[in-house]
């Protein structure tokens, strides 16, 4: 798939009028023929959605709502935008706040007005050049058909493409998304080879981090740094990895440092807040988490969660009025929201319970509770431990116990996650009990998931199924269990022959998988084996 400049479809954002028709007019002059405009992020966003654009030309500021920044950030994160489209962000600041924030989400190219035909021009015929052989490889990532993508990357590779550290990036990407790990170090090992590359040697930092060898990426993400102190991936990256260590207090500095460069990434904040709240850095946690709400009010990354934290930062500071204000202003920023109202209710509780009024506590609580029950699936992992905080504090050590144990068994191989519950845990002078349960809960679905093979190898596909059927209904959240009963049930059709129930529950099980893990690396092959069995019995 190519394009040349005056086949592209292109999308002019600017909140003036005149420099919206100036734009539009260079690009006619230089044969483009499709063009549509915004005014705004709102507009924006509403073209993006209803059309795929090859070219957008976006300025920072966009007046009320959101920014060229928090535009660009949503594109992407509604998949709006591919590795084919080119973005180019115009403005006329030269702020470092600005420019640091804006090369975050990684525009494909800035330009600092006032600018010129001649100058656009070149540019995106350069940019052209170099992104118009990405095009099957977005189409193959937004089928979510990842192999098929990294194939095409190594084609192009192959083929000396004009662009191979682009396609090199993309491919590692892939891979990282698929788990591939090896492949993921071979790449990113051949890259440094040739030289010093921050996106590789962070990239290789990722797989020595996935592969819990920490001392090794925290050396790596340092590295990087020292090369390029604004390379702020490498800083998320090295206080991650700080903080999985247990080294909060050092991850709390290395974010500090960052947001210093670069302070206007919503997600970087939050983390710094959430840091420096369990480090008891109640002052540092107050601003960042203020800084959070105030830099994501027009962003795809405005959380409740937030409001939450802040209101919980009050509460610890003696502000309960202040706690209760921003809780308040949680339900009306996120109303009609049953997700902000299970944070908003269960850190009511909270709060109440510290200002020693009991009766709305457990009012608070039971609101909590019933959310949950409404959303069922639909509750997070972070907000179900919030929930569980609640209940500690209230007393109720037998449900909060109850919900964590239920997270680890649903999430067993989230080594991640589980530390964060032992980190509840801890905060209720808990933690021998806590780590005796996530280990108990661990071993429990290890134990049956390891029956299953068994009784599969031995050719007892029945009384396998058997046992992994009752293991999915009480832990439908658990990928693990759902994509090996595929597996059985796929076994036992070819065994037994199949039934239009048993391809039936294969379906939907896969689909679970699917909305838990696109990227699960069993789910395509159990699908293929499952159409194989499914036109076998057509012919």
């Amino acid at each position: 798939m190519t394009f040349s400049l005056p086949q592209a479809n292109t999308l002019i954002i600017d909140d003036f009028q005149g420099m919206r028709t100036m734009l539009r007019d260079f690009v006619r002059l230089m044969g483009v023929t499709r063009i549509d405009t915004a005014s705004n992020g709102h507009e924006a966003i509403s073209q993006l959605s209803a059309n795929k654009y090859d070219i957008v030309i976006c300025d920072y500021n966009l007046g009320p709502g959101a920014n060229g920044q928090q535009v660009l950030e949503e594109a992407k994160l509604r998949n709006f935008v591919g590795v084919s489209t080119i973005w180019v962000m115009v403005t006329a600041e030269k702020t470092t706040d600005m420019v640091m924030g804006a090369a975050e989400v990684k525009p494909d190219d800035y330009l600092l007005k006032p600018i010129n035909q001649v100058l656009l021009q070149s540019r995106l015929e350069k940019l052209i050049a170099r992104k118009q052989s990405l095009g099957a490889i977005e189409a193959a990532i937004r089928t979510q058909d990842y192999s098929a993508a990294i194939a095409l990357c190594d084609q192009q590779l192959n083929a000396r493409a004009v662009n191979p550290q682009e396609v090199l990036r993309i491919k590692s990407d892939l891979l990282l998304t698929l788990g591939d790990y090896p492949a993921a170090r071979t790449l990113f090992e051949s890259v440094l080879a040739l030289r010093s590359v921050a996106w590789a040697k962070t990239g290789l930092g990722k797989v020595l981090f996935y592969g819990q060898d920490y001392a090794g990426a925290v050396q790596l993400f340092q590295q990087v740094l020292q090369e390029n102190r604004m390379y702020m991936e490498a800083a998320d990256w090295l206080a991650k990895t700080l903080d999985a260590m247990g080294d909060s207090a050092q991850a709390q500095q290395v974010l500090e440092d960052a947001v210093q460069l670069s302070p206007n990434s919503p997600i970087r904040q939050k983390t710094l807040g959430d840091t420096a709240y369990r480090n008891g850095a109640l002052d540092v946690a107050q601003a960042a988490f203020e800084k959070t709400i105030k830099i994501s009010e027009f962003s795809p990354h405005k959380n409740p969660a937030v409001y939450a934290r802040l209101a919980r930062v009050f509460s610890d500071q003696g502000s309960p009025e202040e706690a209760l204000n921003i809780l308040k202003r949680s339900k009306a920023d996120f109303r009609y929201n049953p997700a902000a109202a299970l944070q908003t209710a269960a850190a009511e509780s909270l709060v109440y319970q510290k200002m020693g009024q009991a009766q709305k506590a457990e009012a608070a609580m039971l609101d909590a509770e019933r959310l949950m029950e409404q959303l069922a699936d639909k509750v997070s992992p972070e907000m179900t431990m919030e929930v569980a905080k609640a209940l500690f504090k209230l007393g109720k050590k037998d449900k909060a116990c109850g919900l964590l144990r239920d997270l680890v068994k649903n999430n067993h191989e989230d080594g991640e996650l589980s530390r964060q519950i032992g980190a509840v845990f801890e905060g209720e002078n808990m933690a021998e009990e806590g780590q005796t349960l996530i280990k108990a809960s661990r071993n429990e679905v290890i134990d049956i998931n390891n029956q299953g093979v068994t009784l599969a190898k031995q050719g007892d596909f029945q009384q396998a199924v058997k046992l992994l059927r009752t293991a999915a209904q009480q832990l439908p959240h658990n990928e693990v269990i759902s994509v090996n009963l595929c597996g059985l049930l796929i076994g036992l059709m070819q065994q037994k022959g199949k039934t239009e129930d048993l391809v039936l529950e294969t379906r939907e099980l896969l689909g679970r998988v699917r909305e838990m893990n696109p990227v699960n690396q069993k789910y395509r092959a159990y699908a293929l084996a499952l159409a194989r069995l499914t036109n076998e019995h057509q012919r």
